[in-house]
């Protein structure tokens, strides 16, 4: 009878321990870059092609080169939903658990908990129904929208006439050309992480805004300033937010969850501007402000 060595049988193997279930390693923008490397090659030798995910929260805030202001976070909060469905048309009918494999495996290398990328807040995320949009020539568009671009994606109101499909705005968002080629914070041969774009980055911090977030609100808001010379008032912020991210049910809001709502934008807004201090009207919260102040440029 031929023999094998004992280490042969999966039988006599000790059993792999099972991860942390909470990540406490801080990710840093070094230690990102070498763990997102690690899983772009695990991806890639999964899939075979480039792999796209749409990400939020913290890791944008430490990722993306204009920013600067968090040296950490403790995960990547990435949209899988629309991950599954994309890659699903391509081909890959398990797509969402390959993805989980090498997020798995990349996790054991780095000694990190198994939540260090996940899609938790998934189930939080708005979906919208189709809308028809009309497109409006770039050439009838008068400043600020043509300065500001880069900052605001294509806008869909809740008017748009309604097909009765829903699909996932902030993915559609996300990788509309425009938005995903300067919002690209990642990119190897296996993964290419898309930002969202910032009014959603924006909304979604609103939304939840505890820990890190009344920060991470602020940074973008002054971004707005450096970047596209924005001038944010309360209400125009809030004015940016409903027309930009209105599958939030802004429009549909309770008394209470509006004042809420003007109470994070004012707190952000103080934390990006303190009074005296320039990229914010020292009066920011009446009604007739308009929706921002650009710098003109010859039309």
């Amino acid at each position: 009878m031929v023999g094998y060595p004992s280490n042969s049988n999966p039988m006599t193997r000790p059993p792999v321990p099972p991860l942390n279930e909470l990540n406490e390693v801080p990710l840093t923008r070094k230690l990102l870059a070498q763990v997102l490397s690690y899983l772009s090659e695990r991806l890639y030798r999964s899939f075979r092609r480039q792999v796209r995910l749409v990400v939020h929260g913290g890791a944008v805030m430490v990722l993306h080169p204009s920013l600067s202001h968090r040296e950490s976070t403790q995960d990547v909060d990435y949209v899988h939903r629309s991950f599954v469905s994309e890659y699903r048309a391509l081909g890959f009918p398990d797509a969402g658990q390959r993805l989980y494999t090498c997020i798995a495996e990349t996790a054991r290398k780095f000694g990190l908990g198994a939540d260090w990328m996940n899609d938790h807040a998934d189930v939080a995320l708005p979906w919208a129904l189709e809308c028809a949009i009309p497109l409006i020539p770039l050439s009838d568009l008068v400043c600020p929208y043509a300065l500001t671009i880069y900052f605001f994606n294509i806008p869909c109101t809740p008017t748009c006439s309604q097909k009765g499909r829903t699909y996932d705005p902030i993915f559609l968002a996300s990788t509309y050309h425009q938005s995903a080629v300067p919002q690209t914070i990642f990119n190897e041969r296996g993964l290419a992480l898309v930002a969202v774009p910032w009014p959603w980055a924006v909304a979604l911090k609103l939304a939840r805004y505890t820990k890190q977030d009344p920060v991470d609100c602020a940074a973008v808001l002054r971004l707005g300033v450096v970047q596209r010379g924005i001038r944010w008032t309360l209400a125009g912020l809030e004015q940016w937010l409903m027309e930009r991210c209105w599958p939030m049910g802004y429009y549909g809001f309770q008394p209470s969850q509006k004042q809420q709502l003007r109470q994070r934008i004012q707190d952000a807004l103080n934390r990006a501007f303190p009074r005296g201090s320039q990229g914010v009207p020292s009066s920011r919260a009446t009604s007739d402000i308009p929706l921002y102040l650009s710098r003109q440029v010859p039309v």
